[in-house]
């Protein structure tokens, strides 16, 4: 280097010397799963609630199983017999016109029409609760056979829809008084006079009057108020004819439509 030449500084850094590393940009964090006993514990406070609605009604179920039970004794059936009908049959009133028919000389093919006819309704229940059940249809035909009167309007919600867990949880419920009632009722020392005598043959029309009273308040809907008014209007009309359980049927259509238009 000659004393002429200026001095040079030190050679600038190459690119991405002397430059702190940039910083990856940081990851989202991951969202934790949920907490596994959560659905868990939904699912069991949904059945504990189902359990707990169906407990009035279970009381009057029990003495409506006593009546079954004394009538099918007074028939000639065993308390086994009366016990495991209603196990499997878990219907009131076409357990009641099946041992009717028998008591009164009748064959087992007309008793099992006469519980047929009076079963008609569950057809009109049984589309209407049909998206609540789940799995194929063999699970779908075991979870309906929880479907009576009681277990469907427990498990009904305001929109119309159903739950499920509430139809399961209910109709189990139900399903225990109805066969313990009849078992005392086929065992026990209670007659037909009896049955008079304390008021059990009122529990049928109380029970019905308990599940429609909860529904008769517009809450906002003036169709529903009119609806009721039809059903029960038909109802009326068709049992004065002869026909209860045509009424019913008619009754849970009316029901039915109404529930649809008012989605």
């Amino acid at each position: 280097m000659s004393a002429a030449e200026p001095a040079r500084g030190p050679d600038p850094p190459a690119r991405g010397e002397g430059r702190p590393a940039p910083h990856p940009p940081p990851h989202p964090a991951p969202h934790p799963p949920p907490h596994p006993a959560a659905p868990t514990a939904d699912r069991r406070a949904a059945y504990r609630a189902g359990a707990r609605a169906a407990l009035p009604f279970t009381v009057a179920i029990f003495a409506f199983g006593i009546s079954f039970g004394v009538l099918a004794k007074g028939s000639g059936f065993t308390a086994l017999a009366a016990t495991t009908m209603s196990g499997l049959v878990f219907v009131g009133s076409s357990q009641f016109a099946a041992v009717s028919v028998l008591a009164g000389g009748g064959g087992w093919v007309a008793a099992a029409v006469a519980g047929t006819l009076l079963n008609l309704r569950y057809l009109v229940m049984g589309f209407a609760i049909l998206p609540a059940l789940r799995g194929g249809r063999a699970r779908r035909a075991v979870e309906a056979q929880w479907v009576i009167e009681e277990s469907w309007a427990i498990a009904s919600d305001a929109d119309g829809r159903f739950d499920r867990v509430r139809l399961l949880s209910s109709g189990a419920v139900l399903w225990l008084g109805w066969v313990a009632g009849t078992l005392v009722g086929a065992l026990g020392p209670i007659t037909a006079v009896d049955i008079t005598r304390y008021g059990l043959d009122a529990v049928s029309p109380v029970l019905f009057f308990l599940l429609i009273a909860p529904h008769l308040g517009t809450d906002g809907r003036p169709g529903r108020r009119a609806a009721a008014l039809a059903a029960t209007g038909s109802a009326l009309a068709l049992t004065a004819a002869g026909l209860p359980d045509t009424a019913i049927a008619a009754a849970c259509l009316i029901a039915l439509v109404a529930t649809r238009r008012a989605r």
